[in-house]
């Protein structure tokens, strides 16, 4: 995108300045990348190819299914995020490549001028000791001095001499080993372009497959605002139950929470009998705050709040594998027109058989049945609570304390092969986006 810019400013004649300007905001936008390593990159890539083929793995099961339509169109979003995320990723690959064939490229002729260099030294080497010797052989050369002190002058000027040209020999085997170890690595960065040119042009024919079949599945839901809208509904109204038992169930927990606070502000109130004032007047109990903390009263919960929300971004997800496929609040669906989606929470698509796992250290407040979502896990964090529904089999009970990453229970797969997991986050009786509380993938 910055290339082709930058080649319409070139094209129109602006200023150098205006130049300047688009090249440091189009080093900004890449930094993140660019700071990276190649193999930094490499694994970063294969990462998000291996979760676009795990989306299409579950895209494969439900695609069949017409009542999976608006899940399969979820899922053919993530992919299409994701494969973008790869073609990006690929260009600031190939930069760094190019970069690198471009320092390759200079050490190699770098490389050449000193292996020339040596060999022309030898060659002047020679050409001396040629001139020096005056044709006659190098014992003649010695036997032909004029007194013994010359002859051993000569002895050692002629061994230095071999001694030289042995060096020169071997300084230019090294350099010519060296040419050719910079040529290879030459090769082989040029091998590596290739090989990224190549797999970015399939990413590109695939994505282009991709957005012209959600354009298909667009096409095909269109005329079904009114299908739509009714399971939609439906699974609101099952939701909808969910969100009353734990706003219930919760209320129940800060009522249960204050009345044992207060029970404990008197105990403590009658162990410590007022003392006297001046005048005969006794202190008065201490007035009470106007402000209630209305679940983190006791010095372990307030420990256990503060804990959850220093963690946050950076929780573990609460499926091993799996992609957001309906995000939290009320927004209109991004393809079809007339669908409005409301989430208390996040959709959690998933594979079959995947087990659910607490995101932090809590105890089970409830478990809950609610038809249309299976069974739900409450568990309490202190001031926070977190939500898992959808669970087809639960490994905990009530009241039992669990850790951060523990197995709670197997997510459902419905009759649609639709296997999603409904992740909440509230603070009290307010409820919050948990994708902002999960550390990114």
């Amino acid at each position: 995108m910055c290339r082709q810019v930058m080649i319409k400013l070139v094209k129109n004649n602006i200023s150098k300045n205006a130049l300047k300007i688009v090249l440091i905001l189009c080093i900004m936008q890449a930094e993140p990348l660019l700071g990276q390593s190649r193999k930094q990159l490499e694994t970063k890539r294969k990462k998000v190819q291996q979760e676009i083929e795990y989306t299409r793995q579950i895209l494969k099961k439900t695609s069949q299914k017409k009542s999976a339509a608006l899940h399969n169109l979820n899922a053919v979003n993530e992919i299409i995020s994701q494969s973008s995320k790869v073609i990006g990723n690929l260009k600031i690959e190939i930069t760094k490549v190019d970069s690198e064939i471009y320092q390759k490229s200079i050490n190699y002729k770098q490389l050449q001028s000193k292996y020339s260099e040596e060999k022309l030294k030898l060659h002047k080497t020679i050409i001396k000791a040629y001139k020096t010797r005056k044709s006659a052989s190098e014992m003649a050369f010695i036997f032909a001095a004029s007194s013994f002190r010359q002859a051993l002058r000569r002895l050692k000027y002629l061994k230095r001499l071999s001694e030289y040209r042995k060096f020169l020999l071997e300084g230019i085997a090294e350099k010519k080993d060296s040419v050719n170890r910079g040529l290879v690595m030459l090769e082989e960065g040029k091998k590596d372009k290739k090989v990224l040119l190549t797999d970015e042009e399939i990413e590109k024919n695939q994505l282009e497959k991709d957005k012209q079949a959600k354009k298909t599945l667009v096409n095909s839901l269109s005329g079904q605002e009114g299908n739509l809208k009714k399971r939609i509904r439906e699974n609101e109204i099952a939701v909808n139950k969910l969100n009353n038992s734990i706003s219930n169930m919760i209320a129940a927990e800060i009522a249960a929470a204050r009345k044992k606070a207060q029970q404990s502000v008197a105990r403590n109130s009658k162990k410590t009998p007022g003392t006297s004032r001046p005048g005969g007047g006794q202190n008065k109990p201490p007035e009470k705050s106007n402000r209630q903390d209305p679940i983190a009263l006791t010095p372990e919960a307030r420990d256990m709040s503060n804990s959850f929300e220093a963690n946050k971004g950076s929780f573990i997800w609460p499926v091993e594998r799996g992609f957001i496929s309906q995000g939290f609040g009320v927004h209109n669906h991004p393809d079809l027109a007339g669908i409005t989606l409301i989430n208390n929470g996040v959709d959690i698509t998933t594979g079959e058989a995947i087990v659910a796992r607490c995101v932090f250290k809590g105890t089970v407040s409830a478990i809950i049945n609610i038809p249309g979502q299976e069974k739900a896990i409450l568990v309490n964090h202190g001031e926070y609570f977190t939500v898992y529904s959808r669970l087809i089999e639960v490994y905990v009970s009530r009241g039992q304390e669990i850790a951060s990453k523990q197995s709670i229970g197997k997510v459902w797969t419905d009759n649609d092969g639709k296997t999603i997991l409904q992740f909440q986050i509230w603070k009290g009786q307010v409820k919050l986006n948990p994708a902002s509380w999960l550390a990114g993938r």
